[in-house]
């Protein structure tokens, strides 16, 4: 087993029922449908959400098959289901991911990194003829920003002094995985395939040890910003990690509108509305969304460890469904 089968294994392991796929494809590739945000917190599985963005539905049916001849997992009419544990815990070897919390910034912010450090190193090396290592506009316009409204003259010397405090944290097992990905000068950096090439590794090993550090330094950068300044920078708005609809629908509730004056304006159905305000609460724990419980009553429901929605709905009445869903995405990722 690679890393990508150990990270699809503990899904199934944290799913407690079998599991189709795709309700697999949804956590692992991370679509915030109103289920998968509230099923991601319900079985306490929000720090593995949305690993793997880009990955497919027909690669990951592919992964499940040979999983299945290994006898690792069956499959039955209601899902895939684990039958031998993997011998090295996932979520041991990476304890650091925050999957939901920094879904899409993590990847923007490496993207904005990477860029970063190649046009600095080589505004500092003279080399004025290069292709960009990220072709993304986007990217390119949040750097050119981004240099615009930095002091030039020891930029080089302040964000190397960065970088190397970073380096010098590093909990990777080959400091090469991450540290090769960067371009600047004459040196280009390398994709993850071309470093599994050439460490003899599985692509997948070198792909989690990156993300996992990338999501370290950025739990330590939003602890201590000001020790961060330039690293800080470069992350994007956490809003980014919210569906376009939902950041309409926020934006809505930020004017001062209540539920159902933003489901009139949308034109929306008042659940497709509560599934944004679901997904804005677990996305912003501090929000303060339509209808949302006391925290007593939050910190209640959160103290049990729960399977199902109707037992929460059973123990506590007085409460509806979608406040229900409020409560449980609103716990804090304990990983």
């Amino acid at each position: 087993m690679d890393k990508l089968d150990n990270y699809i294994v503990t899904i199934l392991e944290k799913s407690i029922t079998p599991r189709k796929l795709p309700f697999l494809h949804t956590i692992l590739a991370g679509r915030r449908t109103g289920q998968a945000v509230q099923d991601a917190h319900l079985f306490q599985m929000q720090h593995l959400f949305g690993l793997v963005p880009n990955l497919k539905l027909k690669y990951l049916e592919t992964r499940l098959k040979e999983l299945m001849r290994q006898g690792i997992i069956t499959v039955t009419e209601n899902g895939y289901k684990v039958e031998q544990k993997p011998s090295i815990s996932f979520e041991k070897s990476y304890p650091s991911f925050h999957g939901f919390a920094f879904q899409q910034q993590v990847f923007a912010f490496f993207a904005h990194l990477r860029l970063a450090v190649q046009v600095v190193s080589n505004k500092h090396h003279t080399e004025k003829y290069y292709l960009p290592v990220i072709r993304d506009k986007k990217v390119q316009q949040f750097i050119k920003i981004w240099l615009q409204n930095k002091q030039q003259d020891d930029l080089a010397d302040r964000l190397y002094i960065e970088l190397i405090k970073w380096f010098n944290s590093l909990a990777v097992s080959r400091p090469e995985f991450l540290v090769e990905r960067f371009s600047g000068g004459k040196l280009m950096g390398y994709t993850t395939e071309q470093i599994a090439t050439k460490y003899q590794v599985e692509k997948w090993d070198v792909y989690f040890e990156v993300l996992h550090e990338l999501h370290r330094l950025l739990a330590t950068i939003k602890e201590r910003e000001e020790e961060w300044p330039l690293l800080a920078s470069l992350i994007p708005n956490e809003l980014m990690n919210l569906t376009s609809s939902a950041i309409k629908t926020y934006i809505l509730w930020g004017k001062g509108m209540d539920l159902e004056m933003v489901e009139r304006i949308r034109n929306l159905k008042t659940s497709t509305i509560q599934d944004h305000f679901v997904e804005i609460r677990a996305t912003l724990k501090e929000a303060k969304v339509p209808y949302l419980p006391e925290e007593e009553l939050i910190k209640a429901i959160n103290s049990r460890n729960w399977h199902l929605l109707r037992d929460i709905k059973a123990a506590f009445p007085d409460l509806d469904y979608y406040q229900i869903r409020l409560a449980v995405v609103s716990k804090e990722d304990e990983q």
